[in-house]
């Protein structure tokens, strides 16, 4: 891999690091002001909100990548100075909001569009374009099972200011790494950029199958699941540490075999059939009530679940031209970030009233995103 993708590699993977940390960590911090499912899931909704308020801004924005980059890691070590200024939940909602830390433990932020777009300018051999996007990922689910670890050994003995100091020691890292980047020249003309018309249908298409996929994987964030296995079966914040360090190990290594599939079977192949797999085994983990099975088959959707990231990654920028990219890319995740916004609400309520019902919920939108992503674009063959 070229110089500017490691780097990028690593900024996602210290991201990752402090999103999950946060992710997993917030039912918990929540509840110790005595916040219920359905409050919690309010502060997550609100931070989901904030998330997709960002890309959607960010995308408007005509200034150079590097300002972007820089200005974006700045907002999210100010929000981390907020959240320790006071131990309250309105300074955290505050710092969430301000900062744009997605609780989700999904990195569907502003900077995606930016790093995949550059990404994409130094990698044009479509193996190697394959091979860099898992790896990038792979960074990330890797930050990701670090941060999980973290919290497993640590979750009990640590204060969360001290998470919080943690991450704001990552997020001032993940800005100096920018400062290194040579990022591709990128034309601040105030114009705003316009999808060419031979295009606009798949990228209208591509962006409403991204919206339902973001749907179903809204009502199952790693804080939603966080609070599904805290409310079912009281599990600990320890305890609930280990549960994301297997699941964030497992898709790691998924993630490094993802290219391998993809250069064997291709891109659309790669998201539907390993995503189909993943669906079934989520749409078991509420039968049987017992932590161990729920767990088991938790592990089994994460052997397959995110093997699609990379391949979409790739897929999205081989199909749409490169001069496009940057409007197509922060289209599609303002798509996925706007379309998870409702997830926590209803998944909070959910566990208040049926907490098996969310589970369910969300691998049937999952599974049929995967069917008619099949029946629109099994003809691409790369």
């Amino acid at each position: 891999m070229r110089r500017e993708p490691v780097l990028l590699t690593l900024t996602k993977s210290l991201r990752s690091f402090i999103f999950v940390t946060m992710a997993v960590s917030s039912p918990y911090y929540l509840s110790h002001y005595e916040y219920d499912s359905l409050e919690i899931g309010t502060v997550l909704f609100l931070s989901i909100l904030s998330t997709s308020i960002f890309v959607i801004f960010y995308g408007k924005i005509r200034k150079s990548l590097r300002f972007r980059s820089i200005l974006l890691s700045s907002l999210l070590i100010i929000g981390f100075i907020i959240l320790l200024v006071k131990p309250d939940p309105l300074f955290y909602i505050a710092g969430i909001i301000i900062g744009g830390i997605s609780l989700s433990g999904r990195d569907l932020s502003a900077y995606q569009p930016i790093e995949q777009y550059t990404i994409s300018h130094y990698e044009t051999d479509q193996n190697l374009k394959n091979r860099a996007f898992s790896i990038y990922n792979f960074g990330s689910y890797g930050a990701a099972s670090l941060g999980t670890l973290f919290l497993f050994l640590f979750g009990s003995r640590v204060s969360f200011m001290a998470i919080f100091f943690l991450d704001l020691c990552l997020a001032i890292a993940q800005m100096a790494l920018y400062i290194f980047v040579a990022f591709p020249h990128f034309e601040a003309d105030g114009k705003k950029p316009e999808i060419p018309i031979e295009l606009k249908s798949d990228v209208s298409t591509l962006t409403a199958l991204f919206s339902m996929d973001a749907i179903g994987g809204g009502l199952i964030t790693t804080s939603i699941l966080t609070l599904w296995f805290k409310a079912v079966y009281n599990v600990d914040l320890s305890l609930a540490g280990f549960i994301f360090l297997v699941v964030n190990i497992l898709t790691a290594i998924s993630i490094l075999i993802s290219s391998r599939i993809q250069n064997s079977i291709g891109l659309i192949r790669t998201m539907v059939f390993t995503h189909l797999v993943s669906n079934g085994f989520l749409l078991f983990m509420p039968i049987i009530h017992n932590l161990l099975w729920s767990e088991i088959f938790l592990y089994l959707r994460q052997t397959t679940s995110q093997m699609d990231v990379p391949a979409r990654d790739s897929f999205i920028n081989t199909f749409i031209p490169k001069e496009e990219r940057i409007s197509a890319n922060s289209r599609f995740t303002s798509a996925r970030s706007a379309s998870q916004i409702p997830g926590p609400l209803l998944g909070g309520l959910a566990i208040e009233i049926m907490p098996s019902s969310l589970i369910f919920a969300a691998g049937g939108i999952k599974a049929i995103y995967d069917l008619i992503l099949y029946k629109k674009y099994s003809w691409f063959r790369t």
